[in-house]
């Protein structure tokens, strides 16, 4: 729950789920939401290592996910840091198959002869 710096009162549990109490503001409780997320990722997917992906197309996406995962990390603004968590999550649509419209367009514009 973010705002913490505004609200009154303890909040503990909202509808059954853990809550973490964080400020974006002033950075109250990031850590502790950083940790809580890093158990939960290694909870679902575990330690794996020496995995690595078999297709080039899939390494490239991984590639430009990360760039956008670190740009997001040095984001000052939430825009810009929206836009990169959108387009990371974009490149990891790219492998498992997820398609929105803007890749449906991409294909289009570049795949058929549109308006000529």
């Amino acid at each position: 729950m973010n705002k913490s710096d505004q609200k009154n009162g303890d909040i503990n549990d909202i509808g059954g789920h853990d809550t973490i109490i964080v400020s974006a503001t002033s950075g109250t409780g990031l850590s502790d939401l950083t940790r809580a997320m890093t158990a939960k990722i290694k909870a679902l997917v575990g330690q794996k290592s020496g995995i690595s992906p078999t297709r080039e197309r899939h390494r490239k996406a991984l590639e430009k996910c990360l760039l956008h995962l670190r740009a997001a990390q040095s984001a000052k603004e939430s825009e810009i840091l929206a836009e990169d968590i959108r387009m990371a999550n974009r490149e990891l649509g790219r492998i498992t198959g997820r398609v929105d419209v803007e890749d449906l367009l991409d294909v289009i514009f570049k795949d058929f002869c549109i308006g000529k």
